[in-house]
């Protein structure tokens, strides 16, 4: 210091500066060397409030409804035998351990040791025995778990306190999902009639054994409340945030009012994306689920009897126009996301589908106004409106059911399957000189595949005659059709050419049949999401071009609900989730076409029955997408809805929540699969043996 004193004043100046140049430098090369040498560890405790669209009911998981409000907090207070594991993409432990035996029909389970409820009672197998037995498979039970997984022919047994044993009557390639079902805690709920299981107290203060226990539930003015704290003695891996609160709001404008006070927002509409991103304090994570969005036809509407009719509103839909206008960029044209959609693509033409209208009773007023936009398939040879008679190879009484309700058809397809059904007593069905094998005597219905593969479809114009041989052998045809294979798909003029007339095409007078009825049909949709309102009022104004007059109906949840049992409806837009296992049997399986069933088209096609079962049972791949390839071709045949869209998600996220991830997500409630690994608060600490000695070298490297 004295030294300094001797100093001119610029000598002192230039000390300082030197003096805190050496002290910026040593603090950049500190930061830099822990920035490099420590890691960001999660510090236990604080909280996450996220919101969301819906309402909050019925917190049971054997109730909710998946990918519901009710369904995200089911999803972190109880828990199943195993849970679905985001990062492998498959069903693991969790609950319980398990081991398959080697013919796939035992599955025995041991439930962890230290596993417990939230009121500090262990967790045992009769608990599980209590869930599985005595509440979902009672014949009482009509709860949600029933929508999506099957559970008969499975029997669980006891073996011990802790262990328990699944006996299946035949293997089962989706069974570890239907024991990812949380389970329910037998001392709490045994007394309780399974018929009154809906109205129980417990679904609004409900104890599980996940890992958050339930708090409180709170109505509010504007939207509901439900509190979660951490369970300290979680069997699994503790999560890191202390309190979870999510809040539910019936309406998104509500929920925007007050995103000021939320860390996550659960799943933002398109229209509100750019709002969000505006304020900077949360960031947007894009994903999509195993999903599609369709327009259900509901096959026992009378108007929509008629393939030609189905066929129509699915040419008069412009897809892609909707996409567009709803900020969606994934079409679909197939409900079986397994396979390539490319293969399957319908192409939006109005002409055609006023073609397709041409020959069913729903004809335009005005003549003159059909000839300007329709166009009568010049290469379709002339028929009579009337089937022909036996003696000019088509009989009287009609056996045929489909393709095209046993009418002459024209389809791209190479592949389609002819069904229909046999006079009594019959004795054997033959398809020209081919018997068909897996008919026996007394059998309703018949079916039999016509592709080009097979050699027995060919290009043009194939006539299939239906023999049936009657107890005392005498074989007589009993039914044909005419089936027409043409070009597989439109060239580039072709589609130039479409899309000029779609571009041109009038709104045409409703039609009328000679009864005078309108073809009105009746619009049904559910008001959240609010896409889905948006999509009716697009395939409303769509269908204008091709005649059709649809009411729009937007309903709120619990009517829409009550809709959907009573199938009340011609058609219905929706969505429908495949799940972790992409399994169609609960949307399109004849058995499901009922009140509380996911066959909302009413669907019933017993050839598509049998492929889906088959599916199920399939576990390579390759031989599972065959089977599926061959529902589509007839679900592309039939027509039982339109395929619009695969929606994508955006969930907003606060920056102080660390560590999230969504990929691989098969439901919205999925996205706290791995809410353990989550924090709200953290800290950075010097790796493990870093020391002096590792400064000094890592100083050396870097000169």
């Amino acid at each position: 210091m004295k030294i300094i004193r001797h100093f001119s004043k610029v000598e002192k100046i230039a000390v300082a500066f030197l003096g805190l140049a050496v002290l910026v430098s040593g603090l950049q090369i500190g930061f830099a060397f822990y920035d490099e040498y420590a890691d960001i560890t999660p510090v236990e405790g604080g909280m996450y409030t996220e919101g969301g669209v819906g309402s909050i009911d019925l917190i049971n998981p054997v109730l909710v409804r998946q990918g519901s409000l009710a369904d995200d907090i089911a999803k972190l207070v109880f828990s199943g035998l195993t849970k679905y594991d985001t990062k492998t993409g498959e069903i693991v432990p969790d609950l319980a351990d398990f081991k398959v035996s080697g013919n796939g029909k035992e599955y025995t389970f041991v439930i962890k040791e230290n596993a417990k409820w939230h009121d500090g009672k262990p967790v045992t197998a009769d608990d599980a025995l209590f869930t599985y037995n005595s509440v979902i498979r009672d014949p009482a039970f009509k709860g949600a778990a029933l929508d999506y997984n099957d559970y008969s022919g499975i029997r669980a047994v006891k073996i011990d306190g802790r262990t328990l044993q699944f006996l299946l009557e035949k293997s089962d390639s989706f069974f570890l999902v239907k024991t990812m079902t949380g389970l329910l805690p037998k001392h709490l709920l045994e007394n309780q009639p399974v018929e009154a299981l809906e109205q129980s107290l417990f679904n609004y203060a409900p104890v599980g054994s996940g890992p958050y226990r339930f708090v409180t539930l709170n109505r509010m003015a504007d939207h509901d409340e439900v509190s979660l704290q951490a369970f300290e003695d979680y069997y699994g891996e503790k999560p890191h945030i202390k309190n979870i609160l999510i809040k539910a709001f019936s309406a998104f404008k509500d929920l925007y009012k007050k995103r000021s006070e939320l860390d996550g927002i659960r799943s933002v509409p398109a229209d509100y994306r750019g709002k969000i991103l505006e304020r900077g304090s949360l960031a947007l994570e894009y994903y999509r689920l195993p999903q599609y969005v369709a327009v259900f036809i509901n096959s026992e509407s009378p108007k929509l009897k008629n393939s030609n009719v189905r066929l129509a509103l699915q040419l008069g839909t412009d897809k892609e126009g909707i996409v567009k206008t709803i900020g969606e960029t994934k079409m679909v044209d197939t409900p079986l996301l397994e396979i390539d959609q490319e293969n399957w693509v319908n192409q939006y033409s109005i002409k055609k589908a006023n073609g397709a209208l041409f020959e069913t009773e729903w004809q335009i007023p005005n003549k003159e106004e059909v000839l300007k936009t329709v166009e009568k398939p010049a290469e379709k040879e002339e028929e009579p409106e009337e089937k022909k008679g036996p003696e000019e190879d088509t009989a009287a009484v009609y056996y045929i059911n489909s393709p095209n309700e046993g009418k002459d058809f024209q389809t791209n397809s190479d592949f389609v399957t002819i069904t229909g059904t046999a006079p009594k007593g019959t004795k054997e069905i033959w398809a020209d000189d081919y018997k068909l094998a897996k008919y026996s005597p007394g059998d309703p219905g018949w079916s039999y595949i016509a592709a080009a593969k097979y050699d027995n479809l060919k290009k043009g114009k194939n006539i299939f005659k239906i023999y049936a041989v009657s107890a005392k052998g005498e074989k007589e045809i009993i039914d044909s059709i005419a089936i027409t294979y043409g070009p597989p798909v439109a060239g580039k003029e072709e589609l130039e050419k479409i899309q000029e007339e779609n571009e041109g095409a009038a709104t045409l007078p409703f039609r009328m049949n000679k009864q005078g009825e309108t073809l009105t049909l009746n619009l049904v949709t559910v008001k959240t999401p609010e896409t889905y309102g948006k999509v009716a009022e697009m395939l409303k104004e769509q269908w204008k071009k091709i005649g059709v007059e649809v009411n729009v109906e937007i309903l709120e949840s619990g009517s829409f609900q009550e809709r959907l049992a009573k199938r009340e409806y011609d058609l219905l837009i929706f969505g429908q989730n495949l799940g972790y296992n992409l399994d169609a049997y609960p949307y399109w399986h004849s058995s499901q076409a009922k009140a509380g069933g996911y066959n909302l088209s009413n669907f019933k096609n017993f050839v598509v029955d049998s492929l889906l079962e088959k599916a199920r049972l399939e576990r390579d791949e390759e031989d599972r997408k065959k089977t599926l390839t061959d529902i589509q071709k007839i679900i592309n045949t039939e027509v039982p809805a339109i395929f619009l869209y695969s929606p994508t998600y955006a969930f907003a996220l606060s920056e102080k929540i660390q560590n999230a991830s969504f990929d691989n997500l098969a439901t919205l409630s999925d996205r706290y699969s791995r809410i353990g690994d989550w924090y709200a608060r953290s800290q950075r600490k010097l790796k493990k043996g870093v020391g002096p000695v590792t400064l000094l070298t890592w100083l050396i490297k870097q000169f």
